[in-house]
Parts: C-alpha cells; structure tokens; sequence
C-alpha cells in the first residue's frame, strides 16, 4: 500500500523515495511490482521537487536588506547570474 505523496511530509517522502529505490536495486522484485514502485518514485520525486521550490520562494522572501524585507535569489542562483555576467 503506497500513501499520496502530497499527504506526506518533505522527510517521510524522501525517506519513502530512498526505500523505493533500495528495494528496486535489490533486483528481485517482478517486474509489474517495479513498475509501480518506479511510478511512485516518480510521484514522490515531483513531491519533494515542489515543496522544495516552495520552500525556495518562502527564502527568497525573508531575505532581509535593512530595515526592509527584500526578495534576493538564493546563493546558487546569484552565482548562476554572476557567471553569465562573466560571459557576457
């Protein structure tokens, strides 16, 4: 029995995830089995990815300059801006 992803916190579904991908590893499971645990993986990938960006933007708005609270990109996006400023 697989729970909804969405139901799950960050942590369970991550946990679920590495779990899914240590019994498909083993190699014994059938082949309809893994296809299903492959399609729940995929579930709890696009999970995890959206609460990730979710928790990204949440960042991105208590950035604080001041006595304002500015939006700024996180660090790996400022550097991902500053090499194309190199590039340029």
């Amino acid at each position: 029995m697989t729970r909804k992803p969405e139901k799950l916190s960050f942590d369970k579904s991550l946990e679920q995830l590495e779990k899914i991908v240590q019994d498909m590893e083993n190699g014994s499971m059938p082949l309809e089995k893994m296809m299903e645990q492959f399609e729940e993986g995929m579930r709890l990938i696009a999970s995890c990815s959206e609460k990730l960006n979710e928790v990204e933007r949440k960042i991105e708005m208590l950035v604080k300059k001041g006595d304002k609270i500015v939006a700024e990109p996180l660090e790996a996006d400022r550097a991902d801006t500053e090499s194309v400023k190199r590039e340029a």
